[in-house]
């Protein structure tokens, strides 16, 4: 090539880089909004109302709620990944009771024996556990579109699913939007324990 063409060339050389200097540019700033947009946030749902007795008898209905942040975890002794989170998901409950959380334990077992057995032996509660049978605990996980056993939801006082995921995903820091500033005592419930 001679001089003269590689003279020639320079400009062209430069006009294209301009170019696609533009281009890249022109693409940033149409991509730009899509790249740091927040996900978009799905609208709540309402969760479905269901009733189950617990391990000890009492029905249980989820409508009993309305007002407190309830976690739904989907559980059974045989799970090795519910049994993990077990610790972790009661230990929330705890330290979040007095702004309005509570446990609800939706049990897979095949018999309310093994459930009750694991939970005595490690020291928990069977009141929040829920059990009428197996065919009961999937109709219940069929009406929350739930596909397996580990999963846990959160339920804001409104009534609306605010979580659902893994119940080892579930921490502090998602559960604290919810939580109620201050939790409200029904003057009645005063009086009857007076």
């Amino acid at each position: 090539m001679s001089r003269w063409e590689r003279s020639n060339r320079k400009p062209y050389r430069a006009k294209t880089a301009a170019w696609a200097i533009a281009l890249a540019l022109v693409a940033a700033v149409v991509a730009a909004p899509c790249l740091f947009a927040d996900e978009e946030e799905e609208e709540p749902v309402l969760a479905p109302e269901f009733t189950l007795p617990n391990l000890d008898g009492t029905e249980i209905s989820l409508v009993d709620y309305l007002g407190k942040v309830v976690i739904l975890d989907f559980w059974a002794s045989w799970c090795g990944p519910c049994t993990r989170a077990f610790p972790d998901i009661h230990a929330l409950e705890e330290a979040y009771a007095d702004r309005g959380v509570v446990l609800l334990i939706l049990c897979f077992d095949k018999d309310d024996e093994d459930a009750r057995t694991y939970l005595v032996e490690n020291g928990y509660a069977t009141e929040n556990v829920l059990w009428g049978s197996l065919e009961d605990a999937r109709a219940v996980r069929d009406l929350f579109g739930v596909d397996s056993v580990t999963h846990t939801l959160v339920i804001g006082p409104e009534g609306y699913i605010r979580y659902s995921g893994h119940p080892e995903k579930l921490t502090a820091d998602v559960l604290e939007p919810w939580l109620l500033d201050e939790l409200v005592v029904d003057p009645s419930e005063d009086a009857a324990d007076s």
